[in-house]
Parts: structure tokens; sequence; C-alpha cells
């Protein structure tokens, strides 16, 4: 006979199958329903699949056979499911290198929760297998999908802020075809830690000549970001080329990111090859 909440899994309205994944977290027979939740996991409806994640969650504490159903869903052919399997795994489980296929996958994802959600688990995932940080530098160098480029830029900021290889492939990608991937790798880059001369470089080349004014907003704030957050040398013609924009851009947002890059500047004293007054 099968368990009445296989049958609620199954219907037609989704809060009916919100309900019953919900119930299956206390249901006595929870084990039986472990394949139906795995199942599940690939529903079309986010809190559908979200209330199955928790469900198993609960179960899999206590029976090792969730393992199994989590294994199986992320072999399934629906992307949904393998990055919800994947999800549902490192909350029980720490994360292990066998997930990154769902997970490189996810970053592409047309959903921002599950984007930024993968995210996240890969840079956890990162800080406990070296090999990661290669695959995400890998990423944003040749990714097929613009988005996960953009995304795997995001990781290597948290990542790995403080590695030259990061540095190197995120100045390549703010010359990425795709406009969203180069502010990405611009962004990312006023996280890095003791970056090489070449970053500064590229953004002051990027504030004076691109023609994106969000790329150039992007820039000046990343340059007052290293400058004097991180204390990190700038290159000649910073200050020059900031004050110029603080009194004459033409549009107003890019204005104050130059001027709040100087006010960033202020609070400590220029080296030598920033003395330009």
């Amino acid at each position: 006979m099968s368990h009445p909440l296989v049958e609620r899994l199954r219907n037609a309205d989704p809060e009916e199958r919100r309900a019953a994944c919900l119930a299956a977290r206390t249901d006595p027979a929870a084990a039986l329903l472990a394949d139906a939740l795995g199942k599940a996991l690939g529903d079309s409806v986010k809190a559908v699949a979200r209330a199955a994640s928790d469900a198993l969650v609960e179960i899999g504490r206590r029976d090792r056979h969730v393992d199994g159903v989590l294994r199986e869903a992320l072999r399934s052919d629906c992307p949904r499911r393998r990055f919800t399997a994947a999800y549902t795994s490192v909350r029980l489980h720490p994360a292990t290198p066998s997930l990154l296929p769902a997970l490189i996958e996810a970053l592409g994802s047309a959903d921002g929760d599950v984007r930024w959600a993968a995210a996240k688990i890969l840079v956890d995932l990162g800080r406990l297998y070296g090999e990661v940080l290669g695959v995400l530098i890998g990423l944003v160098r040749s990714g097929e999908d613009a988005v996960v480029r953009r995304m795997a830029a995001f990781c290597l900021r948290e990542l790995a802020p403080d590695r030259p290889e990061s540095a190197r492939v995120l100045v390549a990608a703010t010359r990425d075809p795709d406009l969203h991937v180069r502010r990405a790798a611009l962004s990312a880059l006023a996280g890095l830690l003791d970056p090489p001369p070449e970053v500064g470089e590229r953004l002051l080349e990027v504030l004076a000549t691109d023609e994106d004014p969000a790329a150039k907003r992007i820039a000046a704030v990343a340059l007052g970001e290293l400058g004097a957050e991180r204390g990190s040398a700038l290159p000649h013609g910073v200050f020059d080329r900031l004050r110029a924009l603080a009194a004459e851009a033409a549009e107003p947002d890019l204005r104050g990111a130059a001027q709040r890059a100087l006010a960033r500047l202020e609070g400590r004293k220029p080296r030598a090859a920033e003395e330009e007054k």
C-alpha cells in the first residue's frame, strides 16, 4: 500500500505538495517517503522544492537512506533537481568535489537565488579542496556561459583575494566581450588583497577610456578601496583623473563615485607615485 503522503506529493496543487513535504518531516514512516521527496527536489515551484529539501535534511539526520536518494538526484536530467540535491547534501554533510558539476551548472541558472547559493557553496568547497580554485579560474577565463563567467568572478573575489592568479584572470576578464562580466570583474578587483601593479593600471585605464559609465564608476570605487583600505600603491595619474571626473563628468553618478574615491584616499599619506598635487 502506498503511503498517503506520496499521493499528496503528486497533487496538482503546489500548496498541497508543499504541505505534504512539511508533514513528511515528522511522519513516523518518513524513511518510506525519501524517494518521493527526492523527486520533489525538482518541483517546478521553488517553495515545494525547498520544502522537500527541508524534509530530506530532517529525515537524513536519522536515516542514511537519504544519502542514496541524493546521489540519485544528482544524476537526474532535471537541473533544478540536481542543484537542490547538492544544496540538500551540504546541509547534511561537508561539501565534496562530487558536487562540482551541479554547482557549476547552477551558476548559470536564471534564478538569482540559485546562482548565489551555488556560489556560496563553491566558495566553501574551495576552502576545503584546493582544486576548486583552478576550476573557478578556468570558468572566469573561458566559461561558455557569460552568466557563469560573471558568477565565477564573484567566487574568486571571496575565495582567493590574495592570490596573484586570481588578480591576473580578473584583470583579463575586464576585457570580456560581455558587459556584465566586465563589470563583475572590475567589482571583484576592489576586494583583492595586495594586488599586483597591473590591477591599478587596468583600473586607471578603464577610468580613462572605457565607454561604459557604470564600468568607470566601479573602477573609481575600486581605486578608492585599493588605495585607502588595502594600502595598495596606485599608478601615476589616478588622482588627476579622479579629480577631473569629480569636477567635470557628465554623469552625476560617475561624479559622485569619483568624489567618494577621492574622499577615501584623503585619509592616508600618498606614496611617492601618487603625489601629483
